[in-house]
């Protein structure tokens, strides 16, 4: 259950991020922002989060996970033909994951693996 709540807030805050710079910057609609959302969250879940940040800490982490929110947002430009995301674009939105992530992380550490060596967020 413990996952499946982190998992419900980092879709949270990555679809509210990426809704806000994606809506502004770039045109693509609603549910197109929630499938890039969603992509975002689940490989950004998985890798970042239960396989980097048990064995690493948290900058590391913050890192992977936002280099994939880069990756994932801009590969969406190759998906839908008709839309026009920037690697610009791209980087900004991978920040401010990256900023909100360094947060979730600590989240992460303390609620999700409070056993494990994760405790070091630094």
């Amino acid at each position: 259950m413990k996952h499946v709540y982190a998992l419900l807030v980092k879709f949270a805050v990555v679809a509210v991020v990426l809704e806000i710079i994606l809506g502004f910057l770039t045109n693509l609609n609603f549910v197109e922002i929630l499938y890039v959302a969603l992509t975002v969250t689940l490989v950004a879940y998985v890798i970042g989060d239960l396989l980097i940040l048990p064995i690493s800490n948290n900058t590391v982490a913050t890192l992977a996970d936002a280099g994939l929110a880069v990756f994932i947002v801009y590969i969406y430009n190759y998906i839908w033909v008709d839309s026009i995301i920037t690697f610009a674009t791209a980087l900004i939105a991978g920040a401010v994951i990256g900023l909100a992530e360094w947060f979730f992380h600590k989240y992460v550490a303390r609620h999700v693996f409070p056993d494990h060596r994760t405790n070091r967020v630094d």
